[in-house]
Protein backbone atom coordinates (compact mmCIF):
# COMPACT_ATOMS: atom_id res chain seq x y z
CA UNK A 1 0.00 0.00 0.00
CA UNK A 2 1.53 3.41 -1.03
CA UNK A 3 2.44 5.61 2.31
CA UNK A 4 0.50 8.55 1.13
CA UNK A 5 -2.83 5.71 0.80
CA UNK A 6 -1.96 4.14 4.85
CA UNK A 7 -1.46 7.84 5.95
CA UNK A 8 -4.96 9.15 4.70
CA UNK A 9 -6.84 5.94 6.53
CA UNK A 10 -4.63 6.32 9.29
CA UNK A 11 -5.22 9.94 9.62
CA UNK A 12 -9.32 9.35 9.08
CA UNK A 13 -9.13 6.43 11.90
CA UNK A 14 -7.20 8.59 14.82
CA UNK A 15 -9.86 11.41 14.48
CA UNK A 16 -12.21 8.17 15.39
CA UNK A 17 -10.31 6.47 18.01
CA UNK A 18 -9.33 9.64 20.09
CA UNK A 19 -13.24 10.40 19.90
CA UNK A 20 -13.89 6.93 21.38
CA UNK A 21 -11.45 7.08 24.01
CA UNK A 22 -12.74 10.70 25.30
CA UNK A 23 -15.74 9.36 25.37
CA UNK A 24 -15.89 5.87 27.36
CA UNK A 25 -12.26 5.78 28.34
CA UNK A 26 -10.55 3.48 26.49
CA UNK A 27 -10.97 2.18 22.59
CA UNK A 28 -8.04 4.12 20.87
CA UNK A 29 -5.88 0.88 20.41
CA UNK A 30 -9.30 -1.58 19.63
CA UNK A 31 -10.07 1.04 16.38
CA UNK A 32 -6.30 1.76 15.54
CA UNK A 33 -4.55 -1.36 16.20
CA UNK A 34 -5.95 -3.27 13.28
CA UNK A 35 -6.10 0.08 10.71
CA UNK A 36 -2.16 0.07 11.13
CA UNK A 37 -1.72 -3.52 11.07
CA UNK A 38 -3.41 -4.11 7.98
CA UNK A 39 -1.94 -0.76 6.19
CA UNK A 40 1.75 -0.17 7.98
CA UNK A 41 2.40 -3.77 8.81
CA UNK A 42 1.78 -5.34 12.34
CA UNK A 43 5.19 -4.64 13.55
CA UNK A 44 4.62 -0.70 13.29
CA UNK A 45 0.93 -1.27 15.16
CA UNK A 46 2.78 -1.04 18.76
CA UNK A 47 4.40 2.02 17.78
CA UNK A 48 1.97 4.19 16.33
CA UNK A 49 -0.46 3.32 18.68
CA UNK A 50 1.32 4.11 21.89
CA UNK A 51 3.17 7.38 20.09
CA UNK A 52 -0.36 9.37 19.50
CA UNK A 53 -2.29 7.10 22.29
CA UNK A 54 -0.02 9.17 24.90
CA UNK A 55 -0.39 12.34 22.42
CA UNK A 56 -4.34 11.64 22.29
CA UNK A 57 -4.86 10.96 26.15
CA UNK A 58 -2.28 13.63 27.25
CA UNK A 59 -4.79 16.33 25.82
CA UNK A 60 -7.30 15.01 27.46
CA UNK A 61 -6.50 14.79 30.91
CA UNK A 62 -6.68 18.61 31.90
CA UNK A 63 -10.15 18.88 31.09
CA UNK A 64 -10.85 15.98 33.42
CA UNK A 65 -8.27 16.55 36.05
CA UNK A 66 -11.01 16.39 39.01
CA UNK A 67 -12.36 13.24 38.39
CA UNK A 68 -9.29 11.01 38.23
CA UNK A 69 -8.74 8.18 40.64
CA UNK A 70 -5.46 8.62 41.31
CA UNK A 71 -5.34 5.46 43.94
CA UNK A 72 -6.64 3.07 41.14
CA UNK A 73 -4.61 4.89 38.70
CA UNK A 74 -1.39 4.15 40.53
CA UNK A 75 -2.59 0.59 41.18
CA UNK A 76 -2.90 -0.03 37.66
CA UNK A 77 -0.38 1.61 35.86
CA UNK A 78 2.95 0.69 37.83
CA UNK A 79 2.27 -3.43 37.50
CA UNK A 80 1.04 -2.24 33.37
CA UNK A 81 4.69 -1.08 33.16
CA UNK A 82 6.37 -3.93 34.28
CA UNK A 83 4.10 -6.27 32.14
CA UNK A 84 4.69 -4.41 29.52
CA UNK A 85 8.10 -5.58 29.32
CA UNK A 86 6.97 -9.25 29.26
CA UNK A 87 4.81 -8.04 26.47
CA UNK A 88 7.71 -7.20 24.42
CA UNK A 89 9.85 -9.91 25.06
CA UNK A 90 6.91 -12.66 24.07
CA UNK A 91 6.27 -10.66 20.84
CA UNK A 92 10.10 -11.11 20.20
CA UNK A 93 9.57 -15.11 20.53
CA UNK A 94 6.01 -16.12 19.55
CA UNK A 95 4.48 -16.22 16.27
CA UNK A 96 2.85 -12.61 15.62
CA UNK A 97 -0.50 -14.99 14.00
CA UNK A 98 -0.61 -17.17 17.19
CA UNK A 99 -0.26 -14.49 19.66
CA UNK A 100 -3.52 -12.71 18.19
CA UNK A 101 -5.25 -15.46 18.43
CA UNK A 102 -4.87 -16.28 21.69
CA UNK A 103 -5.26 -12.64 22.69
CA UNK A 104 -8.46 -12.56 20.80
CA UNK A 105 -10.34 -15.39 21.94
CA UNK A 106 -9.03 -14.28 25.78
CA UNK A 107 -10.44 -11.28 24.87
CA UNK A 108 -14.08 -12.12 24.07
CA UNK A 109 -13.92 -14.98 26.84
CA UNK A 110 -13.09 -12.50 29.00
CA UNK A 111 -15.73 -9.85 28.35
CA UNK A 112 -18.69 -12.54 27.51
CA UNK A 113 -17.69 -13.82 31.90
CA UNK A 114 -17.68 -10.06 33.21
CA UNK A 115 -20.80 -9.16 31.41
CA UNK A 116 -22.44 -12.15 33.06
CA UNK A 117 -20.70 -11.60 36.27
CA UNK A 118 -22.11 -8.12 36.23
CA UNK A 119 -25.22 -9.39 36.53
CA UNK A 120 -25.00 -10.68 40.17
CA UNK A 121 -24.18 -8.77 42.79
CA UNK A 122 -20.42 -9.20 43.75
CA UNK A 123 -17.48 -7.20 43.00
CA UNK A 124 -13.62 -8.19 42.60
CA UNK A 125 -11.49 -4.89 43.22
CA UNK A 126 -9.24 -5.96 45.78
CA UNK A 127 -5.33 -4.95 45.59
CA UNK A 128 -4.70 -8.92 43.95
CA UNK A 129 -7.02 -8.19 41.04
CA UNK A 130 -5.64 -4.46 40.55
CA UNK A 131 -2.72 -5.69 40.37
CA UNK A 132 -3.52 -8.87 38.00
CA UNK A 133 -5.31 -6.39 35.45
CA UNK A 134 -2.79 -3.51 35.40
CA UNK A 135 -0.35 -6.66 34.72
CA UNK A 136 -2.45 -8.22 31.82
CA UNK A 137 -3.25 -4.89 30.58
CA UNK A 138 0.67 -3.98 30.02
CA UNK A 139 1.51 -7.34 28.35
CA UNK A 140 -1.34 -7.29 25.60
CA UNK A 141 -0.49 -2.91 25.04
CA UNK A 142 2.83 -3.95 24.36
CA UNK A 143 2.51 -7.53 22.71
CA UNK A 144 -0.29 -6.33 19.89
CA UNK A 145 -1.25 -2.98 20.94
CA UNK A 146 -4.30 -4.26 22.50
CA UNK A 147 -4.37 -3.88 26.37
CA UNK A 148 -8.08 -2.29 26.30
CA UNK A 149 -10.44 -5.69 26.68
CA UNK A 150 -8.59 -5.94 29.79
CA UNK A 151 -9.47 -2.77 31.24
CA UNK A 152 -13.09 -3.68 30.27
CA UNK A 153 -12.83 -6.97 31.74
CA UNK A 154 -11.52 -5.59 35.33
CA UNK A 155 -13.96 -2.19 34.96
CA UNK A 156 -17.10 -4.65 35.09
CA UNK A 157 -15.32 -7.16 37.20
CA UNK A 158 -14.99 -4.01 40.03
CA UNK A 159 -18.33 -1.98 39.00
CA UNK A 160 -15.72 0.66 37.96
CA UNK A 161 -17.45 2.93 35.34
CA UNK A 162 -18.75 6.68 34.55
CA UNK A 163 -16.87 9.92 34.86
CA UNK A 164 -13.96 8.31 36.94
CA UNK A 165 -13.16 5.74 34.81
CA UNK A 166 -13.17 7.77 31.67
CA UNK A 167 -10.96 10.43 33.36
CA UNK A 168 -8.01 7.62 35.13
CA UNK A 169 -7.95 5.80 31.98
CA UNK A 170 -6.24 9.43 30.44
CA UNK A 171 -3.09 9.51 32.76
CA UNK A 172 -3.11 5.55 32.43
CA UNK A 173 -2.89 5.19 28.99
CA UNK A 174 -0.38 8.26 28.68
CA UNK A 175 1.85 6.62 31.26
CA UNK A 176 1.68 3.38 29.94
CA UNK A 177 1.92 4.09 26.27
CA UNK A 178 5.17 6.25 26.88
CA UNK A 179 6.56 3.39 28.81
CA UNK A 180 5.90 1.03 26.10
CA UNK A 181 7.49 3.15 23.44
CA UNK A 182 10.70 3.83 25.83
CA UNK A 183 11.34 0.19 26.77
CA UNK A 184 10.62 -0.77 23.16
CA UNK A 185 13.27 1.10 22.01
CA UNK A 186 15.59 -0.93 24.38
CA UNK A 187 13.94 -4.46 23.75
CA UNK A 188 12.43 -4.57 20.03
CA UNK A 189 13.70 -1.22 18.41
CA UNK A 190 12.69 -0.24 14.77
CA UNK A 191 9.04 -0.22 13.35
CA UNK A 192 8.47 2.96 11.85
CA UNK A 193 5.94 3.38 8.87
CA UNK A 194 7.61 4.64 6.09
CA UNK A 195 5.88 8.47 5.85
CA UNK A 196 7.65 11.70 5.03
CA UNK A 197 7.86 14.05 8.40
CA UNK A 198 5.04 16.12 7.52
CA UNK A 199 3.00 12.60 7.30
CA UNK A 200 3.42 11.96 11.06
CA UNK A 201 2.32 16.39 11.40
CA UNK A 202 -0.74 15.74 9.65
CA UNK A 203 -1.33 12.18 11.95
CA UNK A 204 -0.44 14.56 15.29
CA UNK A 205 -3.00 16.84 13.88
CA UNK A 206 -5.90 14.59 13.04
CA UNK A 207 -5.36 13.37 16.69
CA UNK A 208 -5.71 17.27 18.19
CA UNK A 209 -9.06 17.41 15.89
CA UNK A 210 -10.34 14.10 17.40
CA UNK A 211 -9.39 15.25 20.73
CA UNK A 212 -11.38 18.84 20.21
CA UNK A 213 -14.30 17.24 18.70
CA UNK A 214 -14.18 14.29 21.74
CA UNK A 215 -15.10 17.51 23.96
CA UNK A 216 -18.10 18.37 22.48
CA UNK A 217 -19.41 14.32 22.05
CA UNK A 218 -18.68 13.30 25.46
CA UNK A 219 -21.56 15.35 26.58
CA UNK A 220 -24.14 14.31 24.53
CA UNK A 221 -23.42 10.57 25.52
CA UNK A 222 -25.61 8.66 28.55
CA UNK A 223 -23.50 6.61 31.14
CA UNK A 224 -25.33 3.52 29.54
CA UNK A 225 -24.88 4.09 26.46
CA UNK A 226 -21.15 4.57 27.23
CA UNK A 227 -20.97 1.38 29.07
CA UNK A 228 -22.50 -0.41 26.58
CA UNK A 229 -19.81 1.13 24.08
CA UNK A 230 -17.05 -0.26 26.54
CA UNK A 231 -18.68 -3.72 25.88
CA UNK A 232 -19.38 -3.45 22.36
CA UNK A 233 -15.82 -1.89 21.20
CA UNK A 234 -13.70 -5.08 23.69
CA UNK A 235 -15.95 -7.41 21.70
CA UNK A 236 -15.07 -6.18 18.41
CA UNK A 237 -11.51 -6.02 19.22
CA UNK A 238 -11.38 -9.52 20.73
CA UNK A 239 -13.28 -10.69 16.99
CA UNK A 240 -10.91 -8.45 14.66
CA UNK A 241 -7.72 -9.76 16.27
CA UNK A 242 -8.82 -13.11 16.35
CA UNK A 243 -9.97 -13.04 12.57
CA UNK A 244 -6.48 -11.66 11.99
CA UNK A 245 -4.64 -14.41 13.90
CA UNK A 246 -6.61 -16.96 11.81
CA UNK A 247 -6.09 -15.55 8.53
CA UNK A 248 -2.45 -15.33 9.55
CA UNK A 249 -1.99 -18.90 10.00
CA UNK A 250 -3.84 -20.38 7.49
CA UNK A 251 -2.04 -18.04 4.58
Amino acid sequence: MPPEVSLLITCASLVVATIAQRVVGMGFGIIMAPVVAIVAGPYSAVLVVNLFAALACALMVPYLWRDIDWGRLLWLVVPASFGSIVGLLLARVTDADVLRLGVGVAAILGVVVSVVFERGEHTVDAAAARTASGTTIGILNSAVALGAPAIAVYSMLSRWSGPSFSATMQPFWVVLSLMTLLQRQVIAPGGAPAWPWWGWACAAMATVVGSITAERVAHRVTPRAARLAVIVLSLTAGLSVTGVGIFGLLG
